[in-house]
């Protein structure tokens, strides 16, 4: 919930025009939107106990990234001809195949990855640009959750983005 609350909060920010504290609330809605899958994604894998098998898979790493954790959710739902290593799955285009699949992923967790490192990518400075990869997390969470519902499980949200914003 405090994802949402303050990506939402930066986001309203943003709509004061304020050109000083711009990049900064846009930095946090791009940023706040990219742990948003994160957190969604955790979630899932927890709630199905399947975190032992996803480390596994990616090569024992016990804290693995988010484009890892990602690739590793495509292929064990969504993938018709499943790799059977992370290697493989890379070999195969996993990059390629989350671009198409979850528009907006690569700028989301390239800016994370930049920030990480101390850069502000240009990102930050289109504020319809934010607006649209904010939309394009939720939409990816969206997503993860009808997968895995389609194939069986049903996992209640903890959260939904509405109940969070209510809450404010």
């Amino acid at each position: 919930m405090i994802l949402i609350s303050t990506s939402w909060q930066a986001l309203g920010r943003t709509n004061q025009c304020k050109p000083e504290t711009l990049i900064c609330d846009c930095t946090i809605v791009i940023l706040f939107a990219s742990f948003f899958i994160e957190a969604n994604l955790n979630y899932i894998v927890e709630t199905l106990n399947m975190k032992k098998e996803m480390t596994e898979f990616l090569n024992n790493n016990q804290y693995p990234g988010l484009k890892d954790k990602l690739a590793w959710f495509y292929n064990e739902f969504i993938a018709s001809d499943k790799a059977l290593t992370k290697k493989e799955l890379y070999s195969k285009g996993i990059k390629s195949k989350l671009t198409k699949r979850y528009p907006g992923f690569s700028t989301l967790y390239q800016f994370r990855n930049d920030l990480s490192h101390g850069v502000i990518n240009s990102t930050a400075r289109s504020l319809p640009k934010v607006v649209k990869l904010r939309q394009q997390a939720k939409d990816i969470v969206e997503d993860l959750f009808i997968v895995t519902a389609r194939a069986g499980y049903v996992i209640a949200r903890d959260k939904t983005y509405q109940e969070a914003i209510q809450q404010i």
